[in-house]
């Protein structure tokens, strides 16, 4: 009985497949960057001008997207959300789930708090978006500090599972130990 391994045999059905996957890839990523660099004369209705790679390669449109979208301020918009709600979460959410970690099995306000934050992950985003949109407005908080807030209290409940879930399987034993060793749950500086 003759036995012969699949090993090293190409699988010509497998390869078609992959590269008809990689085509519905690469083809839209090579128009996207040849529409970016043409120049807008450049541009015709025949599939070979849409096709052919420019003549002239610029950065105009580039350059024009940035100013009509007001790139720069957006940008920082964005850097200053983003840094203000990562330190604020990891802030506010490391305390809490410091807190309902530790709490949560001997008590059972503690674990009804943890059950009740999160349980916040399975409310779909989009049944809060438009009472959300509403109150915000209604309390004009419709800019980048209502931003902020929200960020905060939408990553509150996965946060605090991550956090709490890792804080269970550090060993009581490990901050006793500290304790002993002069440390304390506020920090003290000594002078």
């Amino acid at each position: 009985m003759k036995h012969t391994s699949s090993i090293g045999r190409p699988n010509r059905a497998v390869m078609i497949l992959l590269i008809l996957g990689l085509s519905t890839i690469i083809f839209p990523l090579y128009m996207t960057i040849v529409i970016a660099f043409k120049q807008p004369s450049e541009m015709t209705n025949s599939i070979g001008g849409i096709l052919s790679l420019p003549k002239t390669w610029s950065l105009d449109n580039f350059r024009e997207a940035m100013r009509v979208t007001d790139f720069w301020h957006s940008l920082r918009n964005s850097l200053l959300i983003s840094v203000t709600t990562i330190v604020l979460s990891v802030l506010v959410h490391s305390l809490m789930g410091y807190a309902l970690g530790r709490n949560k099995a001997h008590s059972k306000f503690y674990s009804f708090v943890y059950l009740f934050i999160v349980s916040g992950m399975f409310v779909p985003f989009a049944i809060l978006m438009m009472p959300l949109a509403k109150q915000t407005a209604e309390l004009h908080l419709a800019n980048w500090v209502g931003v902020i807030i929200l960020y905060v209290v939408f990553y509150m409940p996965m946060n605090i599972m991550l956090y709490s879930g890792y804080l269970v399987n550090i060993p009581i034993a490990l901050e006793e130990a500290a304790r002993v060793d002069g440390a304390s749950t506020w920090i003290c500086w000594k002078e």
